[in-house]
């Protein structure tokens, strides 16, 4: 995947989605996978995730209020692949379920860490505003914790 990683594209954009994913209908289903990270307190098994796009590739979750329909292979390969490679959700993260008594190896949505100022100029600035709009997208579920 190619990214067009510029200064006034990432500070253009509303969210780091648009900024990840050029095609609007890939920005559609990750920002409803987005949602479900979002409902689950980001972190989900590997199974509600089959589930999740399962539910995506049949049509049945509404965006904008209308149905959207996404492919589990496209899901699979475009969104989560991207997400996971780039560091912005980690893969396998070991959580102990007290309901099985048993370790789960989750998905978990990973926050980044930035200071409150950003760098002077570079990639770690594009870096800075991007990993600060992938912040944005999770603060008022970390506030209702």
């Amino acid at each position: 995947m190619r990214l067009a990683f510029t200064e006034e594209k990432i500070m253009s954009a509303k969210t780091a989605l648009e900024i990840i994913f050029p095609n609007k209908k890939t920005q559609a289903a990750a920002h409803l996978f987005i949602q479900f990270l979002r409902e689950n307190k980001g972190r989900v098994s590997k199974s509600q995730v089959s589930r999740f796009a399962d539910r995506l590739q049949r049509g049945e979750l509404l965006y904008e209020g209308k149905p959207l329909r996404y492919s589990r292979r496209n899901f699979y390969v475009t969104i989560l692949r991207n997400l996971v490679a780039m560091g912005f959700i980690q893969r396998n993260v070991p959580t102990w379920d007290a309901s099985r008594r048993a370790t789960q190896y989750v998905y978990a949505v990973n926050i980044f860490d930035i200071p409150k100022k950003p760098p002077s100029v570079g990639f770690w600035r594009l870096a800075y505003y991007l990993c600060k709009k992938w912040n944005s997208l999770f603060e008022d579920a970390q506030t209702s914790e």
